[in-house]
């Protein structure tokens, strides 16, 4: 009787901010918070992004790698074909869209109750311009691995918008093996990049990303 209020009191007390949103998926403990207009992700309890300061992530993640493919197109005006590994939030793919030469997105996630979140809540669809609600936006919810390796769809531009591999199954996402099954879903000239956490702060991890890519 008492269990379920304390355990919700001990969790809101281990935020520095008001707990706006929490809910246990399938697959991992989801927790937002907000203050003065900064609205914070956590899942299972790690930093997902800052409504502060996401778009430094975001649009350094997209933005490059969208021109570079839009300029590799072999036909000017054919529509890119675009998937997006991770990114349930949305904000990824936000910064898809406000490119008009996206002509498709197939948005891979494994956690529904994130998709979900992010269509629903409205500070978060705020955020992703509802994104998420978009007719070019295909969302498919299966393992990003088990999905390339299935699938024989093909396209100009993959995104992979991945926590850090501090899991066995995140770490599968950052392979060599996952990369080349990715070489093959790209057309000619298409653009593959990944997250791959901070060179400044972890080094080590970062630059093990690059040495599996070229690899």
């Amino acid at each position: 009787y008492y269990g379920g209020p304390a355990a919700d009191r001990i969790e809101r007390s281990l935020y520095a901010d008001p707990v706006v949103h929490a809910s246990q998926s399938s697959y991992q403990r989801i927790v937002m918070t907000a203050r003065n207009g900064d609205l914070r992700l956590f899942l299972d309890g790690e930093l997902q992004f800052s409504s502060q300061d996401e778009y430094r992530y975001h649009e350094a993640l997209v933005q490059p790698a969208l021109a570079l493919a839009q300029d590799r197109l072999t036909e000017p005006d054919a529509s890119l074909q675009v998937l997006v590994i991770g990114g349930g939030d949305g904000l990824g793919v936000r910064e898809l869209l406000g490119n008009t030469a996206v002509g498709r997105v197939a948005l891979v996630d494994l956690d529904p109750a994130i998709v979900g979140l992010a269509r629903q809540h409205a500070a978060l669809r705020a955020l992703n311009r509802d994104a998420l609600s978009d007719p070019r936006v295909e969302i498919v919810h299966a393992d990003g691995f088990k999905h390339v390796r299935h699938s024989t769809t093909r396209h100009h531009l993959i995104v992979l918008d991945l926590p850090d591999p501090r899991s066995e199954n995140l770490a599968r996402l950052y392979s060599r093996e996952f990369y080349g099954l990715l070489r093959q879903r790209l057309l000619p000239g298409g653009v593959l990049v990944t997250q791959a956490s901070s060179p400044l702060y972890v080094r080590e991890a970062y630059w093990t990303v690059v040495a599996t890519l070229e690899a």
